[in-house]
């Protein structure tokens, strides 16, 4: 016969759910699991949704990611290389496109040669279809490729990594409990590092026991390869 609960009995407490990281030979921590984003629009998706209604939302985008302004600057760069070239040619030309030359070369003089000087307010003169021909397809290619890291580095979100998910879970947790744990917050191993992350500083063995103990719902793993 079942026991009939009294009515000052608790609920049952419901169990935290357990997040796994997985642990590398030298302590560093990955989110177990962790579903990694892999092209610019997973790293930079506050801005890859709303850039591409109009010249100016563009332009808004730029001013909050900054390696999309660097890709805008190589479309104004390279139309500016172009333009420069018809612009000889028409000279070459003589009389023959005297009229062409002048409204070539007022379209070059319109465009400083630095990007920075120039790119936005070529960027909104734009008409919709120079906007949607010229700048459009080259920044839906940019946003659907993977980063490069060697630029993008110090941009790209630390969560879009399972190393960063990792970072940034256990710089939200208690200094107290990362103490039991053995874990330790990286941010930088030295000035202008590009290194951050959490770092398990004891066993495995041990600190699943700590975390065990006092009820702090993570365990680890060690890393597989």
């Amino acid at each position: 016969m079942s026991k009939t609960p009294k009515k000052h009995d608790a609920p049952p407490a419901i169990a935290e759910p357990v997040t796994e990281f997985e642990v590398d030979s030298g302590g560093t921590l990955r989110m177990a699991g962790y579903q990694e984003a892999e092209t610019r629009a997973e790293f930079y998706e506050d801005v890859a949704d709303d850039w591409s209604g109009s010249p100016q939302a563009l332009a808004d985008a730029m001013d909050r990611c900054q390696p999309l302004a660097w890709a805008v600057h190589s479309i104004y760069t390279d139309l500016r290389d172009e333009l420069s070239a018809d612009v000889l040619e028409a000279q070459e030309a003589g009389s023959r496109q005297k009229k062409r030359l002048a409204a070539l070369q007022a379209r070059l003089r319109a465009m400083p040669e630095e990007p920075e000087d120039g790119v936005e307010a070529w960027l909104l003169a734009l008409t919709t279809r120079e906007f949607e021909d010229w700048v459009t397809p080259e920044i839906e290619k940019w946003f659907n490729a993977a980063p490069d890291w060697s630029f993008e580095d110090d941009y790209l979100p630390q969560t879009g990594t399972a190393q960063g998910a990792a970072m940034e879970f256990f710089q939200s947790m208690d200094v107290d409990q990362l103490k039991t744990l053995g874990v330790r917050v990286v941010e930088g191993e030295h000035p202008g590092s590009s290194y951050y992350a959490a770092e398990l500083r004891v066993g495995i063995d041990k600190a699943n026991s700590a975390a065990q103990e006092a009820g702090i719902a993570v365990r680890f793993i060690a890393a597989k390869g």
